[in-house]
């Protein structure tokens, strides 16, 4: 009954509540009856995000080169347009090429940016992809049978996001690899929708760019292919083949450069080992400076051998490490800062979500997304900015949750719930960023 109430006003209560949960609930309703609201046109409002993303990109002024992996892809990048394909020397690790140290996928679309533009017109494409990732996630909602209320709440939650507005004024790969796995997402929906193999073979193609992006896009990959399987069999084999032709190019050149086929990086060795240790990474920066006749190769195995002794050594600490990590993985808990309201109203929301039985129908590719991506870094590093591709999918429970809640509930009482959940939310982050303060 309330499903139609929320959505476009057919239905529900003709006398209007009294009072101020009354006048939200007006609110409500007039904005799902709003005509443009009634729809959600994705090639009007794509363009026009991508457009808002360019212009409060540029408009923010940060130094895109603060970040020092910032440093190692632009090397990478003008390698390429120099004509010396990828490698590139990392600074504290002097004297020495490195070939797979760094995935390719986002210097190669640096290189191309840059080659028209310099670094201005990559962070304008970056904000143009911030833009359009909030777009394509409200068509995704609509697609998971939200309605044009859970996209428009889903576009809004996205696009007003604080984290993705910051990285993309940076040259990091956040960016670029959240719009793959928003838009690999938005093709399987669509491949799935008209039993269309092109569809499935784009979104394999579009993941195994994630994957040459970051490893971590595995589990991307591997969460599209299985919901494939059971919705599109045939598609499932689309994606799976355009998957592997886009990425198997990588280790075979890695095969002849470094006589190893490296399906991936050779620094994850490093990576996994500051996980067994304090999170550090920079010691092992410095111990591969030191010992640079070894190689890459010989980089990456020494660290593997160290961080499974490591393990072997303390598989308690190893187990606590783990849990630490997934519980940053779940959101910023224990952030300080005040701009963490937004972040927090996205969980509690989704939240609500998984215990309404409606919503969790809808996120079962979202979930296996979020889950899979989650469970390769957990076991082995992960950090905030590595959890902030796949926040998206935090904010699309969160709208599914959220329209959810209308329909079981009716208008009313759902704008007092989330009304009070974000009052919550928003005074919680104040309280806990004053703390911050005067700590």
């Amino acid at each position: 009954m309330h499903e139609n109430t929320f959505r476009d006003g057919r239905q529900g209560n003709p006398r209007a509540p009294a009072g101020w949960s009354g006048r939200v609930a007006g609110c409500y309703r007039f904005a799902v009856n709003f005509p443009p609201f009634r729809t959600y046109p994705l090639r009007w409002i794509a363009p026009a995000a991508a457009l808002a993303g360019v212009t409060v990109t540029l408009a923010q002024r940060l130094d895109p080169m603060q970040n020092p992996d910032s440093i190692a892809f632009m090397a990478l990048a003008r390698s390429v347009l120099e004509g010396h394909g990828l490698r590139y020397q990392e600074p504290l690790i002097p004297g020495l090429d490195l070939y797979a140290f760094r995935a390719p996928g986002y210097p190669l679309f640096l290189a191309a940016v840059t080659a028209l533009g310099g670094t201005g017109l990559a962070v304008a494409a970056q904000g143009a992809l911030n833009g359009l990732s909030a777009a394509l996630l409200g068509d995704v909602a609509l697609r998971l049978g939200g309605g044009p209320a859970a996209a428009w709440i889903a576009f809004a939650m996205r696009l007003l996001w604080f984290k993705a507005w910051w990285y993309s004024g940076l040259l990091l790969s956040e960016t670029l690899f959240e719009f793959l796995g928003v838009l690999a997402t938005w093709l399987a929906l669509r491949a799935a929708e008209r039993r269309a193999a092109p569809w499935a073979a784009g979104a394999g193609a579009v993941t195994a760019w994630a994957v040459l992006c970051r490893p971590v896009g595995l589990g991307l990959a591997l969460a599209i292919g299985a919901w494939l399987t059971f919705r599109f069999p045939r598609g499932a084999a689309a994606f799976a083949l355009a998957a592997v032709l886009l990425w198997a190019p990588w280790p075979v050149r890695n095969a002849l450069v470094l006589g190893a086929p490296v399906p991936f990086t050779t620094n994850g060795g490093g990576t996994a080992w500051a996980g067994t240790t304090d999170g550090n990474v920079r010691p092992a920066y410095d111990w591969m400076g030191a010992h640079v006749h070894l190689g890459e190769l010989g980089f990456d195995r020494h660290f593997r051998d160290l961080a499974r002794d490591n393990i072997r050594r303390a598989p308690g600490a190893a187990l606590r490490a783990t849990a630490q990590r997934a519980f940053v993985y779940l959101g910023p808990i224990r952030g300080r800062t005040p701009e963490l309201w937004l972040h927090r109203f996205a969980m509690v929301m989704a939240l609500v979500a998984l215990g309404l039985a409606a919503a969790r129908a809808r996120l079962v590719l979202p979930g296996a997304i979020w889950a899979a991506q989650g469970a390769m870094m957990a076991p082995i590093f992960l950090i905030d900015r590595y959890r902030f591709p796949t926040d998206w999918c935090v904010v699309l429970a969160a709208a599914i949750g959220i329209t959810a809640l209308a329909d079981r509930l009716g208008p009313r009482r759902a704008a007092l719930a989330t009304g009070a959940a974000l009052a919550a939310c928003v005074a919680g982050s104040w309280l806990l960023s004053l703390g911050a303060r005067t700590g």
